[in-house]
């Protein structure tokens, strides 16, 4: 996983932060996520690593309850060197039992007790691709999301959760005939109208003249993206 890439909106972040460390939500607070035992806790979108400029919110946040004197727990992936120092600042003048707003952090790239979370397996897909009569024909035979089968797993407890059609765990296709390597063009688009309604898996378009790269986008329903192309 790229550190800074996850492939789902913050909320499902949160969501899965929060069930994976075992935080209790507080769907009231508008600035924190929920509780830690007695301590209060801020998820940083996963979209950057920790930086002094969400310490400066959180101290703002803060300011304006002079009354809270429980500690902060920040849960982030990753962390800028400045936000380090800014925290052993932070700390150093809150020390003994009765230190107001100390701050931990849960770094979930490093964290020895919680660094599982971004051991992500990435889902994957096979393909078929042919070329006849001018036009391209690509088949998804198969697709899994480790991810959303363990989603599933979590959910279902002691039941085993079972996906019977691999389309259920997708969300759209997309299709370029013609890729680069770098840009992808969409030329043919399965996205279903309804959450009922399942993508195709099979599809036909015209083949550009001479020899191209297909590149095929799957889509899950958290957003993760497999990309996969094949000369022909």
């Amino acid at each position: 996983m790229n550190d800074y890439d996850l492939a789902i909106q913050h909320n499902e972040a949160v969501n899965l932060a929060c069930e994976h460390i075992g935080i209790q939500r507080t769907r009231s607070d508008a600035f924190f996520d929920g509780t830690l035992g007695k301590s209060l806790v801020k998820i940083v979108p996963f979209g950057h690593p920790l930086t002094p400029l969400d310490l400066e919110e959180l101290k703002r946040e803060l300011d304006a309850r002079p009354d809270e004197d429980r500690p902060i727990t920040l849960v982030c992936l990753g962390m800028e060197l400045g936000a380090l120092l800014w925290i052993g600042d932070w700390n150093r003048l809150r020390k003994g039992k009765d230190a107001v707003n100390r701050l931990v952090v849960i770094e979930l790239r490093t964290d020895p007790k919680y660094g599982k979370f971004i051991k992500h397996e990435p889902a994957r897909a096979k393909v078929k691709f042919a070329r006849k009569s001018g036009k391209l024909l690509l088949e998804i035979e198969d697709f899994i999301s480790p991810t959303i089968i363990e989603r599933l797993q979590q959910q279902a407890g002691l039941l085993q959760h079972k996906i019977d059609d691999w389309r259920a765990m997708v969300d759209c296709v997309m299709i370029d005939p013609a890729y680069d390597g770098k840009v992808f063009n969409v030329a043919l688009a399965d996205v279903p109208e309804k959450k009922t309604d399942l993508v195709a898996g099979h599809y036909e378009l015209p083949a550009p003249n001479g020899k191209t790269t297909v590149a095929v986008k799957i889509v899950d329903m958290l957003g993760e993206e497999v990309l996969v192309a094949q000369p022909i």
